[in-house]
């Protein structure tokens, strides 16, 4: 089948953006063909008909209205396709392809949504090879906020690491990265996203200079050394393909220094549900939902900035520490809350502005947020100087007052603005305010002219009429014509004056039809004067766009600002009301923390019921005692998660500078908060229950160092008790000796409280328990000392475990105990692991197999990952057939 010029041209288009859904503007309508209009029929509900259906085979084919496409894009978002708008940017003329171009691609990341609360981070990966080793950098950051960061990692699995801890909504691959599979496949197992692959700018120097606007790359620096900037500029090659256009919200790149932040990876954020919650996978029982008591989006996302990345610098926390304290003590919190509430994202509106289609609502809702600083009564005067306190520069004051005052001037008033036509304030313009008047209020001139005809005339009979394919025309008798044309004879003197330049332009038998020049003129403009209006006035909306543009680094800079202010105030009211203090940060390497809730379920307990408290004390002093390490015996109920959980969010609060839920907090700074709770299998890998918790606890040996704070719920999980218990025993060992970071370990191991005999950094806790002859009180209380027994019948009891249950379970029980030694198994913490009681032959040559091995091994060099392998092989050796 032969195709059409324009089908032509769309195969072209679609050819260059194959991964795109072709939005292609015809006349009125956006349409889609092929594959595309399959697509859009099932995920959009459009009609699907074809083009050419008298042939064999039509092409497929739906179609939109072009003033609907805002409606219909966030769903094929939703569905993860990017889109891509073919406009048309010529008018049509008879026998003449309309040319287009892709004006805008839209992808799940740049699609700009003003509501959301979530980072929508973008993440670009190069590779650069050295001699013997590869290096690996990453760039990220939400466009829509300005500020990029970069990072280099020597091997691939940290940089997968960092990208699952960042969770970007696309990932763009150098195109000369090799064996793109190796980054692609990992990354899709844990995260939805799209993949692209994109080009590296020939000279990324001179690429990132013209994009940011400077003349040297010096003032980025370390940013931008050691081949990071290869992976920056294709990020942004990246964000202006699509675009189509430069960018113009480059704030900051900034290299992400792991020396200022507290390292906490992915499994730690999700064990800890700082921002999601296991229960339903929800938000809503999130520490971030708790906590987030902001105004609007643009505030709560730099409170999950603080949340994802708690720092170490003393300075910082204080900094945040003290103006939470300021907001505290004024009276005027709540009002400042409230002011905020009626503002807008300023940093998402300014992208909406630069990128999204030209429109006046988001410069309305930028003055809307600007008047509340910049008003100039009492209100804005409290909000600016606040602001002042945060260290408002006057420079970025006054470009912000600048640019308040001239939206003021420009744009009419939110009410008056009904649609996107029409907006100009009156008195901006003249030329604006003239063609306003012809377009709404010609009549009022034609009546002006025809009254003027009137009186110099002396006919009152003088019609203005309108016809359509005549247009204006002055219409008289015949009879009156007579006067009107001795006067007209009289007019022909005074050829300067347009009103009465008159001439006939048609007799009729009982009528005379005239114009003149000044008529003509008139019915030009009132003919014309509405699209004349359209365009000046988006003219000047383009004028402004491009100083905001030029603004673009103040505006951010003072988003900023108002976020932090949002944060500090919130958080001081939130803190004030729920009974949250200020923790005391030291480098003493003591964390001592009295009566301290768990900030998420204390928020969802009932109103008649109260969190019990704890308290916390871990320290490491020089020639003095030291607890490094808590094991915690517990009878198998649900507490023991909250109690490590809460230790370990105390902690993070600290970091972010935060307030935290206790009445006293003395808290060292880490440079690791690690959290290994709870496991399971991860089919998609397949890897077991074991290999999984074995995966995590490497992690943490590997990266944990003596200023971490470690908590194990559990560990052993997934093999057998012996294998369980040695290996739990083997860990902390290590840690105690080898990596030397604070640690709590909740366990059912009972045996584990013996390596409080052998190390005095080891001490043991158990929750409180009363026990009478009737009941079992849990008291969910931590005192010193071990449990002495795990209560399981109790706690079945309580689960409404069927009695037939229990009594079989307690006979089997019985039955277990008298065919073991009650001592055996205490024995392997402090006797040779493998020790057996029993004579006979085969069982003995098995075992002192297994002692040589052990004997010969290196076990003082071994890493975590060879220990495991190590162990690994032990039980092959065990279950082997005779």
């Amino acid at each position: 089948m032969e195709l059409t010029p324009a089908m032509k041209q769309y195969q072209e288009m679609k050819k260059q953006n194959p991964d795109c859904i072709l939005f292609f503007r015809i006349g009125d309508f956006y349409e889609v063909f092929f594959e595309d209009a399959n697509i859009c029929h099932n995920v959009l509900d459009l009609v699907l008909t074809s083009k050419n259906k008298s042939v064999e085979n039509p092409i497929p084919m739906a179609w939109i209205p072009h003033h609907s496409i805002d409606k219909y894009i966030p769903k094929l978002i939703q569905h993860w396709y990017k889109v891509a708008i073919a406009e048309q940017i010529t008018d049509p003329k008879p026998w003449k392809l309309v040319q287009r171009e892709i004006t805008q691609i839209i992808t799940p990341w740049t699609y700009i949504q003003e509501w959301t609360k979530n980072f929508n981070y973008m993440l670009a990966i190069t590779r650069k090879e050295l001699s013997s080793w590869e290096i690996y950098h990453l760039a990220w950051w939400d466009f829509t906020l300005g500020e990029y960061q970069t990072k280099s990692f020597s091997n691939l699995w940290d940089a997968q690491k960092r990208i699952l801890t960042l969770s970007p909504t696309e990932i763009i691959i150098d195109v000369d990265f090799p064996e793109k599979d190796s980054i692609s496949t990992p990354i899709q197992q844990y995260l939805q996203c799209l993949i692209s692959v994109y080009e590296v700018p020939v000279d990324p120097e001179s690429f990132l200079c013209n994009m940011a606007k400077v003349q040297t790359l010096s003032s980025f620096w370390q940013a931008v050394g050691e081949w990071r900037l290869q992976a920056i500029a294709l990020l942004l090659h990246y964000i202006r393909h699509v675009q189509q256009q430069n960018i113009a919200n480059i704030s900051k790149i900034s290299y992400h220094a792991q020396t200022w932040f507290v390292l906490m990876d992915e499994i730690t954020i999700k064990n800890l549900e700082i921002f999601s919650s296991s229960y339903e996978n929800n938000q809503q029982y999130s520490l971030f939902w708790i906590l987030d008591q902001t105004k609007t989006s643009a505030w709560a996302r730099l409170l999950h900035y603080y949340l994802a990345n708690p720092v170490n610098s003393l300075s910082e926390i204080q900094r945040r520490q003290n103006l939470i304290s300021h907001y505290q003590e004024i009276d005027y919190s709540k009002f400042i809350l409230k002011k905020l509430g009626e503002s807008y994202d300023l940093q998402k509106l300014t992208s909406s502005i630069l990128y999204k289609k030209l429109s006046p609502i988001p410069f309305l809702k930028l003055r809307s947020t600007l008047n509340l600083f910049f008003w100039w009564n009492e209100e804005s005067e409290i909000l600016l100087n606040e602001l002042k306190l945060l260290w408002l520069q006057p420079g970025e004051e006054n470009e912000l007052k600048s640019l308040h005052e001239s939206l003021k001037k420009m744009l009419k008033s939110d009410q008056d603005v009904m649609d996107w036509e029409y907006f100009i304030a009156d008195g901006w313009n003249e030329e604006v305010d003239e063609l306003r008047k012809i377009a709404f209020h010609s009549d009022d001139l034609l009546l002006q002219y025809q009254q003027f005809l009137v009186q110099e005339s002396g006919v009152q009979n003088v019609k203005l009429k309108f016809v359509m394919n005549q247009w204006y025309f002055i219409e008289l008798t015949t009879k009156d014509s007579v006067q009107f044309e001795e006067k007209l004879w009289i007019w022909n003197w005074n050829q300067e004056d347009e009103k009465l330049n008159l001439y006939r332009r048609n007799t009729l038998k009982w009528n005379q039809r005239y114009s003149s020049t000044y008529l003509e003129k008139l019915q030009e403009n009132i003919l014309t004067a509405r699209e004349k209006l359209t365009k000046l006035e988006n003219s000047l909306l383009k004028e402004m766009w491009e100083k905001i543009w030029d603004k673009n680094s103040e505006i951010s800079s003072f988003a900023q600002k108002v976020a932090e202010l949002d944060v500090f105030c919130s958080h001081a009211v939130f803190a004030f009301e729920n009974r949250y203090i200020q923790p005391e940060m030291n480098n003493k390497n003591l964390i001592e923390i009295v009566w301290w809730r768990h900030p998420v379920i204390e928020a969802y307990l009932p109103t008649d019921q109260q969190f019990i408290p704890n308290d916390l004390s871990i320290w490491e002093k020089e020639n003095q005692e030291k607890e490094m390490i808590h094991i915690i015996t517990w009878p198998n109920m649900w507490w023991k998660s909250t109690f490590l959980r809460q230790s370990a969010l105390i902690v993070l609060l600290a970091h972010c500078g935060l307030f935290v839920p206790a009445t006293s907090a003395k808290i060292w700074l880490v440079d690791g908060i690690f959290a290994r709770v709870g496991s399971g299998d991860v089919i998609a890998k397949n890897q077991s229950t074991f290999m999984t918790e074995m995966i995590e606890v490497s992690n943490i040996l590997n990266n944990a160092t003596s200023q971490s704070f470690i908590i194990f719920d559990e560990l052993g999980r997934g093999t057998s008790t012996y294998d369980g218990l040695a290996l739990t025993s083997a860990i902390l060992q290590y840690v105690l000796k080898h990596v030397k970071a604070k640690t709590l370990i909740a366990t059912h191991y009972h045996e584990l409280i013996k390596l409080e005999k052998m190390y005095p950094e080891v001490k043991n806790y158990s929750v409180s328990v009363y026990e009478t002859d009737k009941e079992v009180l849990f008291m969910k209380k931590i005192v010193k000392g071990w449990a002495s027994k795990s209560y399981w019948i109790d706690v079945a009891k309580i689960a409404w475990i069927p009695d037939e249950i229990l009594r079989l379970s307690r006979e089997i029980l019985k039955w277990f105990e008298a065919k073991q030694d009650s001592n055996s198994h205490t024995q392997i913490i402090s006797t040779p692991l493998f020790e057996i009681q029993n004579n006979d032959s085969k069982y003995q040559e098995k075992y002192e197999k297994i002692q040589r091995i052990i004997t010969q091994a290196d076990l003082n060099n071994m890493t975590p990952i060879q220990a495991i392998q190590f162990l690994a092989k032990i039980k092959d050796e065990l279950e082997k057939e005779d």
